[in-house]
């Protein structure tokens, strides 16, 4: 039931029943964890992406791809960047595949010519839908076919399956929506019956960051976007956004968008 209010509905945008987009983002940013049900292509064009799927850290950079599988839990953080944007609902998949939403991928196998192989059918699938040569719907489903084809039967990976985490699901979901609130292990450990270091380790685990620092990302992502798009005082934003520890905040803020609050404003004020 989870996933029927927490994921992205695909809005089809080509006959071949998914949605394909060239995107051109121009500032650095993070999308906090969500999962949808569909499976997501990345392919980078330009700039570099960085990705945790299932606890584990992708860095993809120009000319590299990855695949998110259906249902699983991910973030993302951004340079600015360039990248074609696949999201295949899993009934067009369906027709080829037993249980698609249950297959996950080999990410970052840069080496192998199955991963070339892909990377070159995206490409091709990008420059049919941007240009639209001749035939160009009969051949842009060839090229999907022939890209799914590689991807569940020579990037697949057999030896792990989606994970049923659905209590980590309605956490992340309750952090997302209570972004604002003055959040704590302690209070989130209270509201979901769990004691607190069976949480945080469940938590780091299977996210592969700990629950004390998604809280902080989380909130300093809202930071960003009220330094950006309001004229609001930086003290106030800490407080709208629950950061009761400033010093704490900067030190993470610094980590995630490489530089302070104060220092994103000012860029902000001078464009």
């Amino acid at each position: 039931m989870i996933n029927d209010f927490y994921h992205e509905n695909v809005v089809v945008n080509t006959n071949i029943g998914i949605r394909f987009w060239r995107s051109a983002v121009t500032t650095s940013g993070y999308v906090p964890f969500h999962w949808h049900s569909s499976i997501e292509i990345i392919y980078v064009l330009k700039g570099q992406l960085k990705f945790t799927i299932n606890g584990q850290a992708f860095t993809v950079a120009s000319d590299e791809f990855i695949v998110v599988p259906s249902g699983v839990v991910h973030d993302v953080s951004n340079q600015p960047n360039t990248a074609y944007i696949f999201q295949i609902p899993l009934k067009v998949i369906e027709p080829y595949v037993d249980h698609p939403e249950l297959i996950t991928f080999l990410n970052g196998q840069k080496a192998i010519p199955a991963y070339q192989r892909a990377g070159h059918l995206i490409r091709q699938f990008g420059y049919l839908q941007g240009n639209h040569p001749t035939a160009y719907r009969f051949d842009s489903q060839i090229c999907f076919i022939s890209l799914l084809k590689v991807l569940f039967t020579e990037l697949n990976n057999p030896d792990q399956q989606v994970p049923n985490d659905n209590n980590i699901k309605q956490l992340i979901i309750y952090i997302n929506n209570h972004n604002t609130e003055q959040l704590s292990v302690a209070g989130l450990a209270h509201h979901f019956g769990y004691n607190s270091n069976y949480l945080s380790r469940l938590f780091h685990q299977q996210m592969g960051i700990t629950l004390m620092n998604y809280i902080y990302v989380v909130k300093l992502n809202q930071l960003y976007d009220g330094l950006v798009n309001s004229n609001r005082d930086i003290k106030a934003l800490f407080k709208q956004n629950g950061l009761t520890n400033p010093r704490t905040a900067r030190k993470i803020f610094r980590e995630m968008f490489g530089c302070l609050p104060s220092d994103i404003r000012r860029r902000h004020l001078r464009k």
